[in-house]
């Protein structure tokens, strides 16, 4: 609660600007000086000292010779005046002055499993080196709750694969593109190496439970090539995927991006699909947020991430995030 009600209808008897020429008369005892250090004309000036005189009913400043002398309501003003500027000054004018590494707050961050097992090693090793004081929560969102949390400032920043309907007020940034692989463990397989669609078309797959956009493009390319997949298993986790191919003879369409997650795993084959399917992993974001200190430091560091993994992925986010923003309704 604040400990004073402020009266904004108050302000409006006078223009704050005012303020400033009257801190500028106070500095130079000069009318034509004062208006130099404005860089307005001295009618201007002028101007400005008698709308001052008629809203604080007072002189405020008597020329003595050549000079504007202050009364002592103007004197006992100036301070507070000059203070007021000054903190003006500081919060509207100073340069970012962000240090990560003295930064205190929690950073909260949607994204799909097999993401957040990608992606939070590296994240969270340079937050400890570069913003020990920066904590991390993440979160797993169905795809109908993402906007509605980063609307309501539930999550920070989301990450996904799946076209969302954003709105004129999100920002986005591409994170990445990635292709499909077909995986598959040769011990409970024989297929040729490599295996065509054909070939993986004839065996039963286990597929990954994430709702959205990946499953749509893969089976547009078996169908773009008459064929179809035969689902028989769904899994939530990436890691239980990769036990579940191991054990029963079984195919899973992963994005290409989740292959450290099961190369680890002895036994496995790789097959890359064409590599015309892709999807897109953004970054999005309320647009409130698009200059952020903090908030651009995460962007940043997730952007020169992917830039070490893959090399080619787009430009570390800056002023043009604000015109990537879509509205689609």
């Amino acid at each position: 609660m604040h400990s004073f009600d402020l009266h904004h209808g108050d302000f409006r008897r006078i223009d704050l600007n005012l303020l400033v020429a009257f801190d500028a008369l106070m500095q130079e005892r000069h009318v034509s000086r004062a208006a130099a250090r404005l860089f307005v004309g001295q009618p201007a000036m002028s101007h400005a000292l008698a709308r001052l005189r008629d809203v604080l009913g007072d002189p405020l400043f008597v020329r003595t010779g050549n000079q504007m002398e202050p009364t002592a309501r103007a004197l006992a003003l100036a301070p507070h005046i000059r203070a007021w500027l000054e903190d003006a000054n500081q919060f509207l004018f100073a340069p970012d002055n962000f240090d990560p590494a003295q930064a205190q707050a929690t950073f909260s961050l949607a994204a799909p499993d097999g993401m957040e097992a990608i992606l939070y090693p590296a994240l969270i090793a340079q937050l400890r080196t570069q913003a020990p004081g920066v904590q991390l929560r993440s979160y797993l969102l169905e795809t109908d709750q993402q906007l509605t949390a980063l609307d309501n400032d539930d999550v920070d920043l989301l990450i996904t694969a799946t076209p969302l309907p954003l709105r004129d007020w999100h920002s986005h940034q591409l994170l990445m593109q990635s292709g499909f692989t077909a995986i598959h463990a040769q011990s409970q397989l024989n297929l040729p190496d490599p295996p065509t669609l054909a070939d993986l078309a004839r065996c039963d797959h286990v597929a990954s439970s994430y709702r959205g956009s990946a499953a749509g493009v893969v089976d547009h390319l078996f169908a773009a090539n008459g064929l179809a997949r035969r689902i028989v298993a769904m899994s939530a986790s990436l890691i239980a995927i990769s036990h579940i191919i191991r054990q029963a003879p079984l195919v899973s369409v992963q994005p290409t991006l989740y292959l450290p997650l099961f190369r680890s795993t002895p036994d496995i084959v790789c097959t890359p699909l064409d590599d015309t399917v892709h999807i897109n992993i953004n970054m999005v974001w309320h647009c409130r947020n698009d200059k952020q200190p903090l908030h651009r430091f995460l962007r940043t560091l997730l952007c020169q991430q992917q830039q070490c993994r893959f090399g080619d992925t787009p430009a570390v986010p800056g002023e043009q995030n604000a015109a990537r923003r879509t509205a689609s309704g």
